[in-house]
Order: C-alpha cells, then structure tokens, then sequence
C-alpha cells in the first residue's frame, strides 16, 4: 500500500512540475516582450541596452525567439519529458546565461536587471530539489562577477558595483535556499495529504456501504465501487453521471422534507430493497452538495427476521400450553355436544360455528408454530422450469377440483433456493390465485411466467390470477401477519411466504397484473446481494 501511494504521489508531484514548468514559461515570454518593449522605446532606450545596445539587442531576440519555441514545445511534447529535472534545469541555466548578458550590456547590477535574476534562480530553488539546485546560484554569481569585474576595466562600473555583486550573490544562495526549505516543507505536507486522500479513498472504496456525493444539478461528483454495484448491479456499469431516478425522486423528496434523512427505495421492479441516507455537505441549501449512504437492506431484515424469529418461539410454547388444550377440549366437547338427539337445529348450528372456528384457531397456531419450529433455509441451485413440472403434480393431485396452472417459464431460468421452502410459498400463492380466480370467473385457473431480467440479471417467478387484485387500501398491510380479507382466513399465509423468501435471498412483492387480478413476485437475488 505504501508502495502504491508514493509511486501516486511522485506521479501527482512530475505532473505538478510540469505544469509550473509551462507557466515559468509564460512569464519568461512576457518579461522577453517587456525587454524589448523598454529597447525600442526611445523615451526609456536609456534605461536597458545603455552599454552595449548591439549586444542587448542580439540577447534580447534570441531570448524572444528561444522562449517562444520552448513554449510552443511545452504545449506538444509529451507530458512525461517536462517532468523530469533536466529540462528545467536546462531552461534555467539558459534564463541566467541570458539575463547577465542583459544586465551587463545595460551596466551590470546598477541597472536593476539583477533581480530578475534573483527570481531565476528562486524558483529553481523551488523547481529541482536537491543539491544539484545550489548550482544555479552558483552559476548566477559567477557570471554576474566576470561581468561587473569586465565592466570595471571597460571604466563603466567602480569598486563600489563589486560590493553590490557580492551582496547580490548573498541574495542569490539565500533565496535559493529559502525557495529550496519552502519547497520541502511544502512537498511534506502535500505528501501527508496526499496519503490522508489516498488513504480515505481506499477506505471509501473497500466500504461495503456506499457512498455518493451528489451535486445541486444532480451530477454525480463521486461514487464508490459498493454504490456503483448497488445502485447498477454490476462494479464496472457506467452510471452515466447521474443516479437512478427513483433514488432522485427520494433525494427530491428529502430536500423538501429534511428531517427523514433515512428513506428505502428500489432502483427496478426486480432489484432488492436499498436504504438511502441523506447529510448535506458544508452548509444546508440548495446549492450544497449532499452526501448519501446506501444500505442493502437485506442483512437488517435478516436480523430483525432473527428476532422476530425467537420471539415468535417463545410466544409459541406459550401458545401450545396455554391456548391449544382448551381449544382441543372445547371442540371435542361441541362435537360430542353435536352429536346429541336432543338438540335441535338452532342449537346443532351454534356447535357448528365452535367446531369451525375451532378449526381456525388451531390452524393459526399450526401456523404459528411453523414460523417458530422452521428451520434454517439450505438452498440448491433449481432450473426453475423441470422443478415446477414436479411441483405443478404434486400440487394438483388428490384435488375435487380441476385447476388450470398456465405456465411459461424460459428453460434457462436457474434460481438457487430451499426446495421445501419454494414448494410451500409457491403453493400459498398458487392455492390463493385459485381462489380469487374461481371466485371471480367460475374456474380455477393462475398463470405462471418466469424469466430473467436481462437488466438486473435476477431470475423471478410470477403468479398471476384473474381476480379483481388487491385495492390500494389494503396494500400497506397486505404482507403483514394476520392480516387478511377473508373471514375464515388466517392472515399468515402471505407473511409467511415474505419471511420464507427473505431467508432466502429473495423478495416477494406485488402489483397489479394485465388480467386485473393480483400479480405476486419473486425475484431470485445473486449471491453478491447475499
């Protein structure tokens, strides 16, 4: 890992120098322009090219002509030739060798030229690390020394330029050497956070939570792979730049409502139920950026089945004891009660409404005691349409009643789940769709599709009756225990089958179906949804 973030960081660094090394450029353009500027003017020809106009004057257009190639080199040479030291370096003798023949030719150090060359050599200071850096004051120094010396014996400069060239030879190595600690000190802290982001990032990549940061426009500034694969169910499926539109809806909705900062949602009809949590980035208002957490919700609802699981057994030895030898002895009693001579209709009625809710009650406690006593789900991997041709058998013999199962299942379709447990969901909402369908036409017929949706790539199995569905009223508890619309009814039938699918990585869901009865789902998740 560390390997991993110096490599990243030296990298970063190179791409860095390159770029301050074009910018240098730029300025070194503009100060050839402002040279020559200041020659050719004739009110301020006096003030440059004074000594040696011929001289300044031949610098000066080289300098222009070779700054102007360098830039336009910057701009087409590869990036990884401006990032190593010696271009630099390079470029940086050049800029001394030139500017001392700028200033000598304008009078050496009295003309003021020197500072720009105070300049040159701090920003090599700050550009090329290392020892190898100390060698362009150096360099900058002795030229400027032949230079003042040649001009003293030319009788242009006195004893006293001497002393300046010394004092500005100090200045040289000491902003050399200033720019070179700024530089490291600088380096330093951009390495440590350099690693802190490179070290988040890493975090945020490995969370088995995702993560999102969504700009004000709805663009998408940042995702990790565990999001990426929530959100679009595979790690390298491009989102476009922007989320799901039923993760919008959801963020719309607690923009207006901040306080449900925790709200679900599914991104298709056959994806598992995600949890999105909202914070606002900086400051609350339109314009921040939020940040989401997105939670498959499938491990919390294993926990919570977990405990509603043992708190359903102990509620259930409570009810064998408590419940189950009274309502034996009740229904034996009413029917030996029933069997008397002496009663009449009236009364051989009332022993009939205890013998059949009786009935009832001890279905619910089977029911009950099914939840409580059921054990672990040991799923197989099932080719879902030979399963069902064994299961449509069993489920159709022994019955008065003719029935008519419409299947259609694609014979590639494979799903991994318990046998037992499928055989019994499948058989609640086959038995139900019967039902309603009878009731509603006169026949006992469901129709049953199953597929894999080439989206999400998550088999499911549909079962589909011709009743007149379910009414909007009902469908917030339509999977809740006890719930139920029929009078001899239980209300445990459609919990159970929810709880059997959850403890095997499924989901049962509902909608309403084309024949306008009730269309019950099942949607087979992968393993990485386990």
């Amino acid at each position: 890992m560390s390997e991993q973030l110096d490599d990243g960081f030296d990298r970063r660094h190179s791409l860095q120098r390159s770029t301050i090394l074009r910018v240098y450029n730029y300025y070194r353009i503009l100060i050839s322009f402002l040279f020559l500027f200041l020659f050719l003017d004739e009110n301020l020809g006096g003030f440059v090219g004074a000594v040696s106009p011929k001289l300044f004057q031949t610098t000066i257009l080289s300098y222009l002509i070779g700054n102007i190639l360098i830039g336009l080199a910057t701009l087409f040479v590869k990036t990884e030739l401006l990032e190593r030291t010696g271009p630099s370096f390079v470029i940086l003798i050049l800029d001394i060798i030139c500017l001392n023949l700028l200033m000598n030719a304008s009078g050496g150090v009295g003309s003021g030229l020197g500072n720009f060359l105070i300049f040159a050599v701090a920003f090599g200071g700050g550009l090329i690390l290392g020892r190898v850096s100390t060698v362009l004051p150096a360099i900058a120094f002795i030229l400027a020394v032949y230079g003042e010396v040649y001009l003293f014996f030319l009788n242009v400069n006195d004893l006293q330029s001497l002393f300046q060239v010394g004092v500005l030879g100090i200045v040289f190595f000491v902003a050399n050497i200033l720019f070179q600690n700024l530089a490291r000190q600088l380096r330093r802290r951009e390495t440590e956070v350099f690693t802190l982001e490179q070290i988040n990032q890493l975090v945020v990549n490995q969370m088995r939570t995702g993560v999102v940061v969504v700009a004000a426009d709805g663009n998408i500034k940042l995702i990790n792979a565990a999001a990426t694969e929530l959100l679009h169910g595979q790690k390298d499926k491009s989102s476009n730049g922007r989320l799901p539109s039923r993760l919008t809806d959801r963020l719309n909705e607690w923009k207006e409502t901040p306080s449900a900062r925790s709200m679900r949602f599914h991104t298709s009809d056959s994806s598992p139920e995600l949890l999105a949590h909202f914070s606002p980035l900086i400051t609350p208002g339109p314009d921040s950026d939020t940040l989401i957490f997105i939670e498959d919700s499938t491990e919390v609802q294993r926990q919570a089945q977990q405990l509603k699981l043992a708190s359903l057994g102990r509620l259930s030895a409570t009810i064998a004891h408590e419940i189950r030898n009274p309502l034996g002895a009740i229904s034996h009693a009413a029917q030996l009660l029933g069997e008397s001579d002496n009663l009449d209709q009236g009364d051989k009625r009332l022993t009939e409404i205890i013998q059949n809710h009786s009935i009832r009650m001890n279905s619910v406690i089977e029911n009950v005691l099914q939840m409580s006593r059921r054990r672990n789900a040991e799923p197989i991997e099932l080719r879902l349409a030979d399963w069902f041709v064994t299961f449509a058998d069993e489920f159709s013999a022994g019955r008065s009643e003719p029935v008519s199962l419409m299947v259609n299942i694609e014979p590639e379709t494979a799903v991994t789940f318990d046998p037992s447990h499928l055989s019994q969901v499948l058989g609640n909402l086959c038995q139900n769709g019967l039902r309603y369908s009878h009731k509603h036409t006169g026949e006992w017929k469901v129709e049953v599709n199953g597929r894999t949706d080439p989206i999400s790539g998550n088999s499911f199995i549909e079962v589909t009756d011709y009743g007149t569905g379910v009414s909007d009223d009902m469908l917030p508890n339509l999977f809740e225990p006890f719930f139920t619309s029929e009078v001899t009814g239980t209300g445990l039938g459609l919990y159970l089958s929810k709880e059997l699918c959850e403890a095997n990585n499924a989901r049962l869901s509902y909608q309403s179906a084309d024949t306008g009865g009730a269309c019950f789902r099942i949607t087979f998740f992968s393993q990485s949804h386990a």
